[in-house]
């Protein structure tokens, strides 16, 4: 005797929807959830559980912690109200993280690359070391990365080319040595560039030549060499170049002066073979305000005691008040 057809449909039917409460009971029981959280309109499970873990592998590899503000990172608070961590309302995922000046230790976990929805990160003037993770490049979110005053090493990731939103990096003052990635010239909407008082090495990439929005290139006090490319006179709206204190040779391009926007040029301590310029060791001014006898540089007021122009830079010799000593150009 055969059975109905609709028997064995009702059959998987019923399977199906039992199966489905077996799962349901086991994510409850595995959150600690009971079955009232199937009457509820509001998912109890709050955020993102992928966030969340994130974080407890940042936190996992923090070593000092002398403001104790890892304390606050624990269940008995939603990982949103963590110190430090912003969400945005909609989706309760994490958009900020902001650690800066809080004495904390340790290395970089590279799970902050599953924090899919952020767009800043900020852990400078912290104690934080070792390599920066390369999962970084997976923040595709991410506008400000601030790691600066920190004792990172290793190298720049290079696949930070794949976070195309970025607008500030800034990697000043650690000790990070290599090259700087020629994919960074990628970084279409990049404005503020710092990687100064490294130890990096080889030439300036021609390639930063293309970050048309870029306003502060800031590579001093590193170990570069090589020219000053060329292509960096397409740089438009930049208003503060410095790459003192390198090794950096020959000419400077003739185009660079011609850029308006410029208010900071830093060419001091390399090995520029330009006569005029080849022992400027601080900046040049632009003339506007030639005929003042001061002028401020980071708030540091230097006295102008002998004055000369070219069209619409204003070249000088200065006492540094940090030193008390003549520049001389």
């Amino acid at each position: 005797m055969e059975l109905p057809k609709k028997y064995f449909e009702a059959s998987n039917s019923f399977f199906l929807v039992y199966l489905q409460v077996i799962i349901l009971l086991s994510y409850c029981n595995l959150h600690g959830l009971n079955m009232l959280c199937l009457a509820t309109k509001s998912p109890v499970i709050r955020g993102n559980v992928t966030d969340q873990l994130a974080l407890l592998q940042f936190k996992a590899k923090i070593t000092g912690d002398q403001l104790k503000i890892m304390e606050s990172w624990n269940s008995s608070s939603h990982f949103c109200q963590w110190r430090g961590v912003t969400c945005d309302r909609k989706h309760q995922r994490v958009t900020k993280l902001e650690l800066q000046f809080l004495k904390l230790s340790g290395s970089l976990s590279p799970y902050i690359g599953n924090l899919s929805f952020l767009k800043g990160l900020n852990l400078a003037n912290n104690n934080f070391y070792n390599q920066i993770p390369q999962e970084f490049g997976r923040l595709r979110r991410l506008e400000t990365l601030e790691l600066s005053n920190n004792s990172l090493s290793g190298e720049i990731p290079s696949n930070l080319s794949a976070c195309s939103m970025l607008t500030f990096v800034h990697m000043r003052s650690n000790q990070l040595k290599g090259e700087i990635p020629a994919s960074l010239g990628l970084l279409s909407n990049l404005i503020h560039l710092r990687f100064y008082n490294n130890s990096l090495t080889g030439s300036i990439p021609p390639s930063l030549g293309n970050l048309s929005s870029l306003k502060e290139l800031h590579l001093a006090l590193n170990g570069l060499t090589g020219n000053i490319p060329e292509t960096l006179v397409r740089l438009t709206n930049l208003s503060f170049f410095s790459i003192g204190g390198n090794a950096i040779f020959g000419i400077v391009p003739v185009g660079m002066f011609n850029l308006s926007s410029i208010r900071v040029f830093d060419i001091g301590g390399n090995k520029i073979q330009d006569e005029d310029f080849s022992c400027l060791s601080f900046i040049w001014y632009p003339v506007p305000d030639a005929k003042r006898k001061t002028k401020f540089y980071r708030n540091k007021k230097i006295k102008i005691d002998s004055v000369r122009q070219n069209e619409r830079w204003h070249f000088f010799k200065g006492i540094d008040p940090t030193t008390r000593k003549k520049r001389q150009i």
